[in-house]
C-alpha cells in the first residue's frame, strides 16, 4: 500500500467517511451551524453596541455634563462653564421635540421629530450636512436642518433649501439637509434640528430669553473640549462654579457632583438622563459572555460526538498504524477533517444568520446587518477563529484515539482504558450551563410576567388612550361625537396621566427642595381609572392663575388667596409631612390649597419608586395632551376603529398615536421580555447540544459494555436491571451539574433581579422545574441507547463480539 492512501488525510478520505455515517455528519454539522449562527448574530449584535458614537470625528474631546440627580442645565450655566474654563472650545444645549407636524398637502399631515440645538452643534457632532456647511446652517435666529428622509417626505424631489415649515405658528426656513440620524448613536432619532435661539418665541415665553434664564433648566449640555485637554478632570473645579453661581447647587438637596461623561460612555451611562438611547453594558458584556459560553459548548459537542464517533473508528486508526502511518499523520487526518467540517458549519452558519437577522432585530429591537459586518478584516478575524475552533475539536478527539497501542486496541484493550470520565465531565458541563439557563429563562418570565400584571392601583381594563391634536375649543365636539358611539362609556381630557407621568415641578416647601409629579384633568378621570379619593372639605370657586378658596376647620372659616386647589396623592402628603386630611400648604412662600386625597398608584413603569403627585382640574381653554376613552360592551376592538374614524374626520390629516392602556403597560416591559426570549432561545440550543453529547456518549459507553450486557442477559438479568445498570452510570453526572448549577442560577438571577425596585421571588419550584427538565432530556437520550441495547439478541450480541 502506497504512502499516500496509509495517509488518507486527503478530501476523498472526508467525503467517505461523511457519508458512511450521515446521521453522526448531519447532527454533528448541523449542531456545530446552529451553535455559530447565535454566536455570529450575537458577536455582531455586541460589536455594533460597544460602538455606539465611534464614528463621531470629534468622540474624544465630546462630553456630556450630568449630576446624580439627573438635573437639567440652562443657558447661564453653559455660559458659565465656557467663560471659567478655557479648555471649552464650545457647548450646544440639546433638547427633543416629538410633537411636529407639518402639511403636504390639504389632506395630510406630517408628524416628525425634531431637536432644538445651538448652531456649534453641527461643529460638534458628525452629522454629514448635504447642502451647506456646519458653518453657515442655522445662523439665523429661525432656521432648521432637515433630514433627507423629512425632505423628501414633505417637499419630493425639490430642494428644501429656503422653504419654510411652521413651529408653534412661527415660519422657519429650511437652511440645510443632512443625512439621517444613524442608528449607532445615543441619541434618540429626529428629523430636524431647530436653532434653539428661537425657542421663546416657539413656547410663547413673554418673560425674557429663556436661554438667559438660570431657573430654566432643562436642557442638555454637551462640551467640546480643546484638542489636547482633559475636561474629565475638571469635575470637582464645575461643581464648586455651581455651588457658587447657581442656585440649584446651593439647597441642602442639591447635587454633590458634575459628572462629565466622554461621548462614547453616554450610551452606557449609569446616570441615564437627557433625550439619549440607553442600554446596559452588563447586559452586552453578558451577551458577549454568552458567545463565549454557546461557542465553548458547541465545542465539547463536537469533541463527544468526535469522540464516540473516533471509538467506532478505533480499528481503522489501528490498521493504518499497523501498515505505517505516523501518529503524526493522523492527528493531521483528524485534525484536517474538524477543519473541513468547522468551515462547513459556518459557511451554512453564515446562510442561517442572513436568513434569521430579520427575526433577530425584531427579538432585540435593534438593527444589524449581518452581510455589512463582513468587512476584509472581519472575515479574516472570522476564518482565524473557526481554524482554532477546528483546530482545539480535532486535536482533543485524536490525542485520546491515537495515544493507545495499535495491537491493543485491536484486542479490546481501547474499549477498556477509555472509560474515563473526561466525556462525563464535559457533559456535566453542559448540562450546568444548561440548568442555569434554564433557571434564567424561568426568572425571566416570571419577573416579566409579575411588571405585566402588577397591580399598579388604578383601573388600566377597557381604556383606549388617544393623543390629543385639535385645538383646545375642539375637545368638547370631539368628546361629544364620540360619545355617541353605543360602545363608549366615558370621556376623558388630560394633561398627564399614568402613561406620560405629566410635567415635573419642583418647588421650595418649608425649606425643603421637593420635586412632583402633576396632572390636570377632567372630573371624570378619577371615575375612569377607580381611584380612591376623600375629600378634605374644600370649596373651590374657579378663576386665574390664583383662586379665592373658602374652607372650614370645624372652628371658623376663612377666605385666602391661593393655587388652584389640586388633590395630593398619599406619597405627596406623606414627603410634605402633613396629617391624614390636610387643608393646605406651601409651594414657595404662596399657600396651595388641598380639596382631597387620592389613594395611591404608580405613575410610568415599575422600574420607579411609586411619586408624589398633585392633580389639578383642567380649565377649559387650556389644550389636553391625551383623550382617554373608557369602553364597554364586547367590540371594543371594532368601537375602537369607530373612533379613530371620528378623530380622523375631526383632525382633517394630522396623525394622531392611539392604543390600549393595557398593550402600552405591556411594551414597557419589552425590553425585559426580548431578554428572556433570547435566552429561552439560547437555553433551548444548550439543551439541545446537551442532549446530542449525552447521545453520543450513550452510544459510545454502551457499545463499550455491549459484551458485558450480552453475558448478562444470558446469565438471566432482567431488562430493567441493565437499564438500571447503564442510567445510573450517567445520572450522577446529571446530578452533579444540577448540585453546581442552582447556586449558580440563584446568584446571578438575585443580582439582576436587584436592579428592580418591584421584583418576583427565587421559588424553589424554579430550580426543582429545570433540573427535572435536565433530568428528563438526560433520561430519554440514555433510555433510547439502553433500550436498544438491552433488549438486543444476547446470542447476536455475542457472536458479533
Amino acid at each position: 500500500m502506497n504512502k499516500k492512501v496509509m495517509r488518507g488525510t486527503g478530501l476523498k478520505l472526508f467525503i467517505r467517511n461523511f457519508s458512511r455515517n450521515k446521521l453522526y455528519s448531519l447532527v454533528v454539522v448541523l449542531g456545530f451551524a446552529t451553535a455559530l449562527t447565535f454566536v455570529i448574530l450575537l458577536s455582531v449584535y455586541v460589536r455594533q453596541e460597544l460602538a455606539v458614537d465611534s464614528f463621531q470625528e470629534n468622540k474624544d474631546r465630546i462630553y456630556r455634563v450630568i449630576n446624580e440627580k439627573d438635573y437639567g442645565y440652562s443657558g447661564p450655566m453653559a455660559s458659565i462653564l465656557q467663560q471659567q474654563f478655557p479648555e471649552i472650545e464650545c457647548y450646544s444645549l440639546f433638547m427633543l421635540n416629538k410633537e411636529g407636524i407639518t402639511p403636504v398637502s390639504p389632506t395630510e399631515k406630517v408628524r416628525y421629530t425634531y431637536a432644538y440645538v445651538h448652531p456649534t452643534f453641527f461643529k460638534m457632532f458628525t452629522f454629514p450636512l448635504i447642502e451647506e456647511s456646519p458653518e453657515e446652517v442655522m445662523q439665523e435666529k429661525y432656521s432648521m436642518v432637515i433630514t433627507q428622509s423629512l425632505a423628501r417626505k414633505l417637499f419630493g424631489n425639490e430642494s428644501p433649501l429656503g422653504k419654510e415649515i411652521k413651529i408653534a405658528g412661527i415660519a422657519v426656513p429650511v437652511t440645510g439637509v443632512m443625512k439621517d440620524i444613524p442608528e449607532n448613536t445615543h441619541f434618540q432619532h429626529f428629523d430636524a434640528a431647530v436653532n434653539i435661539a428661537g425657542l421663546s418665541d416657539y413656547w410663547g415665553w413673554k418673560n425674557g430669553d429663556i436661554l438667559e434664564q438660570m431657573g430654566i433648566a432643562t436642557f442638555s449640555l454637551y462640551l467640546m473640549a480643546k484638542p489636547g485637554t482633559d475636561l474629565k478632570v475638571r469635575e470637582k473645579d464645575m461643581l464648586e462654579s455651581f455651588q457658587k453661581n447657581v442656585s440649584q447647587y446651593q439647597r441642602e438637596d442639591a447635587p454633590q457632583k458634575v459628572v462629565i461623561e466622554p461621548l462614547e460612555q453616554i450610551y452606557f451611562s449609569a446616570y441615564g438622563g437627557g433625550w439619549g438611547k440607553h442600554n446596559s453594558k452588563s447586559l452586552v458584556l453578558v451577551m458577549a459572555a454568552i458567545v463565549t459560553v454557546v461557542l465553548l459548548l458547541a465545542i465539547i459537542n463536537y469533541i463527544n460526538l468526535s469522540i464516540a464517533q473516533g471509538g467506532m473508528r478505533a480499528k481503522e486508526i489501528s490498521v493504518k498504524k499497523l501498515l505505517g502511518s505516523s501518529r503524526r499523520m493522523l492527528f493531521s487526518q483528524f485534525i484536517n477533517e474538524s477543519l473541513l467540517l468547522s468551515c462547513i458549519a459556518f459557511l451554512i452558519a453564515c446562510g442561517f444568520s442572513v436568513l434569521l437577522e430579520p427575526v433577530f432585530n425584531q427579538l432585540m429591537d435593534t438593527h444589524i446587518e449581518v452581510a455589512s459586518a463582513f468587512s476584509p478584516w472581519m472575515l479574516f478575524y472570522a476564518l482565524l477563529l473557526i481554524g482554532m475552533v477546528g483546530f482545539i475539536s480535532g486535536v482533543v478527539p485524536a490525542w485520546v484515539i491515537t495515544r493507545f497501542n495499535a495491537m491493543a486496541v485491536m484486542k479490546g484493550v481501547f474499549r477498556k482504558r477509555t472509560k474515563g470520565i473526561y466525556s462525563k465531565i464535559l457533559i456535566s458541563f453542559q448540562f450546568t450551563v444548561a440548568i442555569v439557563l434554564t433557571i434564567c429563562t424561568i426568572v425571566l418570565v416570571k419577573q416579566t410576567h409579575f411588571l405585566q400584571h402588577f397591580d399598579m392601583g388604578f383601573n388600566r381594563d377597557h381604556i383606549a388612550r388617544f393623543s390629543y391634536v385639535l385645538d383646545a375649543g375642539k375637545k368638547e365636539t370631539l368628546r361629544n361625537e364620540v360619545m355617541k358611539l353605543a360602545g363608549v362609556k366615558e370621556v376623558v381630557f388630560a394633561c398627564g396621566d399614568p402613561i406620560d407621568g405629566g410635567n415635573n415641578y419642583t418647588f421650595d416647601c418649608e425649606g425643603r427642595r421637593l420635586s412632583f409629579q402633576t396632572f390636570k384633568v377632567d372630573t371624570s378621570f378619577f371615575r375612569v381609572f377607580g381611584l380612591k379619593t376623600v375629600p378634605t372639605g374644600n370649596t373651590n370657586q374657579e378663576g386665574g392663575e390664583y383662586t379665592e378658596f373658602t374652607y372650614s376647620n370645624g372652628k371658623s372659616s376663612r377666605t385666602v388667596l391661593k393655587y388652584q386647589s389640586a388633590w395630593l396623592n398619599e406619597e405627596a402628603v406623606r414627603q410634605l409631612g402633613l396629617g391624614k386630611l390636610p387643608l393646605e400648604f406651601k409651594i414657595n412662600d404662596r399657600l396651595q390649597s388641598v380639596c382631597g386625597i387620592v389613594g395611591d398608584f404608580h405613575i410610568r413603569d415599575l422600574t420607579q419608586q411609586l411619586e408624589p403627585l398633585m392633580i389639578y382640574p383642567m380649565q377649559a381653554l387650556e389644550t389636553p395632551w391625551s383623550m382617554l376613552v373608557q369602553l364597554q360592551g364586547n367590540d371594543q376592538y371594532v368601537t375602537f376603529h369607530e373612533i379613530e374614524t371620528v378623530y380622523k374626520k375631526l383632525s382633517e390629516g394630522v396623525p394622531f398615536e392611539a392604543g390600549f392602556l393595557n398593550d402600552t403597560i405591556a411594551h414597557w416591559y419589552d425590553r425585559v421580555d426580548r431578554i428572556s426570549s433570547m435566552i429561552g432561545n439560547l437555553c433551548l440550543l444548550a439543551i439541545l447540544l446537551s442532549a446530542m453529547g449525552i447521545l453520543a456518549m450513550a452510544t459510545y459507553f454502551i457499545q463499550q459494555r455491549i459484551k458485558e450486557i450480552g453475558i448478562r442477559r444470558v446469565n438471566g438479568a432482567t431488562v430493567q436491571e441493565i437499564l438500571q445498570m447503564l442510567m445510573n452510570n450517567f445520572i450522577k453526572w446529571i446530578v452533579l451539574a444540577f448540585f453546581i448549577a442552582c447556586p449558580v442560577g440563584y446568584y446571578v438571577m438575585n443580582r439582576w433581579l436587584s436592579d428592580f425596585i418591584y421584583r418576583t421571588s427565587l421559588d424553589w419550584w424554579i430550580f426543582a422545574t429545570s433540573g427535572m427538565i435536565a433530568f428528563l432530556i438526560a433520561g430519554l437520550m440514555i433510555c433510547w441507547q439502553s433500550w436498544k441495547a438491552a433488549t438486543a439478541n444476547p446470542v447476536d450480541t455475542l457472536k458479533t463480539e
